[in-house]
């Protein structure tokens, strides 16, 4: 069973873990191999750069940075004489330091790898070869080197005389405070084999969650948060306090939202409360209308990088008691956290395409377990994620600003010019609860006109317009949507209009709309314009409108029923007028779509009518009285109460 805490194919595609903090080696052996892995499992145990861990995977050559695959793999010897030369040669590492080992299969072939999380007793020295001296080793970029000899030493001395809180253990905390429901779904969520393990306390410890303090194990701050169902309890300010404000029909309305439980459990909880209460979308049309795409109003992939840093970089211990505030407002999100960024971190490195310096992280196991499921970026790409993602969203730049004394830092992301279409309706329907529904049509006609592009606060005009009967003023939404190209998404507006003006005895305005404009329709609009054309007992025009839609009727069960019908329509025209042949046509026309129906899944009152149409179909073909009588007799079957198709079936 494999001993990884993470998915072996990201490890081994770097995807959760910098390509730096991975050492590949394709084969072994104890007198070459092994003291430049010794070497390595020492530059990651001092973790100079605060990566919080390392792998080094014996058996897979390197290529370009990345694994080399398929792996060469290590032969059952190779394999156990590696285990045994890496544990009895970790001796001579000084303070002693034991890495963990895990024996994995990758396309057939065995591999070697050695997790070497960062130690809570550095600074740490190997020998260098056989009879060399101590050294000690640190790694930069992808290389292992002498701190010494490269000018890093006292810089590791200083490091290792603290440890990272986050790795510290929670002395007052016992294992039972952490959830092996929460470490599961974790484990889950990253691809680990580690899952299988049945026993929770086993996992703790191969995930390095815990820590032994004499004769008994405790969490490590880092496993309280992750995997406590209330990291609060011993860290006041690990949870996210969202408000979000409104102007609502007396003022500013403040509705807030706390998110508890762990660190991830947080994110995801208040990024689909965002999502759902603030994100919205609209459609957006380029100058040149050729092209649209669906735009949000803050671009998720930007809104959960600036979440996600701003817990995984603040401070949790007793100087930092405040939770991490979102504040949203009509045009804008506000992140804040405490305190603020680590020294060595310039306002000049949150600009784009800055380089930032490399001050280690605060809290770099956070970031490892943030990484591990997907939350958070790899180190120093976070933020030009963040920028990118506004730039295509068509969102002005986020803003990074943290104070003089570096109490708290704060990241800004601004709506696009356009605003929230969901703040738009809630506020129309605030408005609507106090009795002001003028103000509400009025709020959401404002917001569309800023908005044009949002499919949802167009629907809910119509329908507030529809509802109030103000018809003519949603005439102005109904008319731009379909200005719209028809290979876009585009709002439902048309077809609800079309309905209500039948509906209030406004036929022939609904008449001249359809003659005028059936051929800028999408197919999904010219479904539901051809039925309300056979209301208007237009069925030349509900014909030329079923075929415009043309395949969308195929998977629509009403459209089937309806176009079979308006055919029907058509074919007893035709009979009267003696137009045989065209009367036989439209009939076996009538018949494919109405047994097409029959074999989709839809109501039984539905296919009840389709049954009714196909017996008359049936008759008029002068088929078998027997297949007549069997299509009514499912009729009244699936529609006992419908008196019409019993009747029908006695005059027969």
């Amino acid at each position: 069973m494999s001993d990884l805490r993470i998915n072996l194919d990201d490890l081994l595609h770097a995807r959760s873990v910098e390509s730096e903090r991975i050492e590949f080696k394709a084969t072994w052996a104890g007198e070459v191999t092994g003291y430049q892995v010794l070497k390595t499992i020492c530059a990651f145990a001092n973790d100079l750069r605060r990566h919080g861990s390392g792998y080094v995977i014996l058996g897979v050559a390197e290529k370009d940075g990345r694994a080399d695959l398929p792996p060469r793999g290590l032969s059952p010897e190779q394999m156990d004489a590696a285990g045994r030369w890496i544990t009895g040669n970790c001796r001579r590492i000084v303070p002693r330091y034991v890495p963990r080992i895990s024996r994995e299969e990758v396309e057939g072939r065995s591999i070697l790898v050695i997790w070497a999380p960062a130690s809570e007793t550095p600074p740490h020295q190997a020998p260098d070869g056989e009879k060399g001296d101590r050294k000690y080793w640190v790694r930069v970029d992808q290389r292992t080197v002498d701190a010494q000899h490269n000018e890093l030493l006292t810089q590791l001395l200083n490091q290792s005389a603290v440890v990272p809180w986050d790795s510290r253990a929670a002395e007052a905390a016992t294992l039972d405070d952490l959830s092996e429901t929460l470490v599961r779904e974790h484990l889950r969520a990253s691809g680990s084999a580690l899952v299988e393990e049945p026993d929770g306390r086993t996992i703790y410890r191969k995930m390095d969650i815990v820590r032994r303090i004499n004769d008994h194990e405790v969490p490590r701050n880092v496993g309280l948060l992750f995997f406590s169902r209330e990291p609060g309890r011993w860290f006041p300010g690990a949870r996210i306090e969202t408000s979000i404000l409104r102007a609502g029909a007396g003022g500013d309305v403040l509705e807030e939202k706390d998110f508890r439980g762990g660190l991830a459990e947080q994110v995801r909880g208040c990024l689909a409360y965002l999502r759902r209460e603030v994100i919205g979308s609209a459609i957006h049309k380029a100058a040149n209308g050729v092209q649209a795409s669906r735009r949000p109003s803050y671009p998720e992939e930007a809104l959960r990088e600036v979440l996600v840093n701003a817990l995984y970089h603040r401070g949790y211990d007793e100087d930092s008691p405040h939770t991490t505030l979102v504040r949203i407002t009509s045009d804008r999100i506000d992140i804040r956290s405490t305190p603020g960024p680590v020294p060595g971190v310039g306002r000049d490195e949150l600009v784009r395409g800055a380089t930032p310096r490399l001050a280690p992280p605060r809290n770099p196991r956070v970031g490892e377990l943030f990484k591990e499921i997907g939350l958070a970026e790899k180190r120093l790409t976070g933020l030009d994620k963040v920028y990118q993602a506004m730039e295509r969203n068509g969102s002005p730049p986020p803003e990074f600003y943290f104070d003089e004394e570096r109490t708290f830092f704060q990241a800004t992301l601004r709506a696009p010019a356009w605003r929230s279409a969901a703040a738009a309706i809630r506020e129309a329907g605030e408005l609507r609860a106090v009795g002001r529904s003028e103000e509400a049509l009025d709020k959401l006609e404002t917001a569309w006109r800023a908005n044009r592009g949002s499919l949802v606060l167009a629907e809910e005009f119509v329908r507030q317009c529809v509802a109030s009967g103000d018809l003519d003023r949603a005439e102005s939404v109904v008319g731009t949507n379909v200005h719209l190209a028809t290979d876009i998404e585009r709002p439902d507006v048309v077809v609800p209009w079309l309905e209500a003006l039948v509906a209030d005895g406004q036929r022939e305005r609904a008449q001249r709309f359809l003659d005028g404009q059936s051929s800028r329709l999408s197919a999904r609009e010219a479904v539901g314009a051809a039925i309300v054309a056979r209301r208007l007992r237009d069925a030349d025009l509900a014909t030329r409108l079923f075929d415009a839609a043309g395949p969308a009727i195929l998977d629509d069960p009403r459209a089937l029923l309806e176009s079979a019908q308006n055919k029907l329509w058509l074919a007893g025209s035709a009979h009267r007028e003696g137009r045989a042949g065209e009367n036989r046509l439209l009939l076996e026309d009538a018949r494919t779509l109405l047994e097409r129906l029959l074999g989709m899944e839809a109501t039984p009152r539905r296919h009840a009518w389709a049954w009714r149409e196909l017996g008359r179909v049936r008759r008029w073909l002068r088929e078998p009285a027997s297949a007549v009588d069997e299509a009514y007799a499912n009729a009244i079957r699936l529609a006992p109460d419908e008196t019409k198709f019993r009747e029908e079936r006695r005059q027969r």
